[in-house]
């Protein structure tokens, strides 16, 4: 009896492949990532990318490398914030596509301007700018007034954890629906340590979620302030910039505080402090 060789198949003679491991590449597993996050099949995202199932799947195994044009258009079609499409751009091993410039740069003069006389014209009501991590990167005479007393800058911890906690009067309203908000601000940045913190210490700030309908939150939020005697009742807008190529404008955002009757109009007016 001849002897069988290794790796031959004892019936048919021929040499039996061994199971090939495909490792993918850090843009496949990226891809893959974003997909599922966005609840997609590799189908859908083709369709939507103008691409073939085919291909997308080789994008994510790491078979097929990802043209330039092919990135974007994937991350179009995920709906990426600017900063994650740079990183996607970056998993490729291609350069970043979109810059980000210091609001306080010379990049953004033109746009802090904007900024500066939203804000400006927002008195005597408070109003603010924040950054993706909600910093407050600026603000008018309203607003400091607004923070007397407290040096804490960042939004989530100034409600969850600072000052603003024990003077927001309606803390039942609001707490729960502004953490589903942010939690669904941290989705668009899965990757992002920070935000995922400051969703963490806001939920363990709130303590146990209601039990409501998932539509049940209000429309808009709006905090109600007791300050000394007076409640004031507030309205908040955000304005956003439209269609932004820059990282640091994709992500900024302008809270327009206004009075939502004629009690905290007056307190606004009178120029009152906490």
């Amino acid at each position: 009896m001849t002897p069988t060789a290794p790796g031959a198949s004892p019936t048919s003679g021929a040499v039996a492949r061994p199971w090939v491991q495909v490792r993918t590449t850090p843009f496949g597993s990226a891809l893959r990532r974003w997909r599922l996050t966005r609840g997609l099949s590799q189908l859908e995202l083709s369709v939507a990318a103008e691409t073939t199932s085919r291909h997308l799947s080789f994008l994510e195994t790491g078979r097929s490398r990802p043209s330039r044009d092919m990135v974007g258009r994937l991350a179009e079609a995920l709906g990426l914030p600017l900063r994650e499409r740079n990183g996607l751009f970056l998993s490729a091993g291609l350069a970043a596509v979109y810059p980000e410039s210091a609001l306080d740069g010379e990049d953004l003069a033109s746009f802090r301007v904007v900024v500066d006389r939203m804000l400006e014209r927002q008195e005597p009501y408070p109003a603010y700018a924040v950054d993706g991590h909600w910093n407050i990167v600026r603000m008018n005479a309203a607003a400091a007034r607004f923070l007397a007393g407290s040096d804490e800058r960042n939004v989530v911890r100034l409600t969850y954890a600072g000052v603003w906690r024990d003077l927001i009067d309606n803390w039942d309203d609001v707490a729960w629906p502004a953490i589903r908000r942010l939690q669904a601000e941290a989705a668009r940045y899965p990757q992002d340590m920070e935000l995922a913190a400051l969703v963490d210490l806001a939920v363990e700030a709130a303590g146990p979620a209601p039990r409501e309908p998932a539509d049940a939150s209000p429309r808009v939020l709006c905090p109600r302030f007791r300050i000394g005697d007076d409640v004031v009742r507030t309205i908040s807008v955000v304005a956003q910039f439209g269609a932004p190529v820059d990282v640091t404008l994709d992500e900024l955002r302008i809270e327009l505080i206004h009075p939502a009757d004629e009690d905290a109009e007056r307190f606004f007016t009178q120029g009152q402090t906490r």
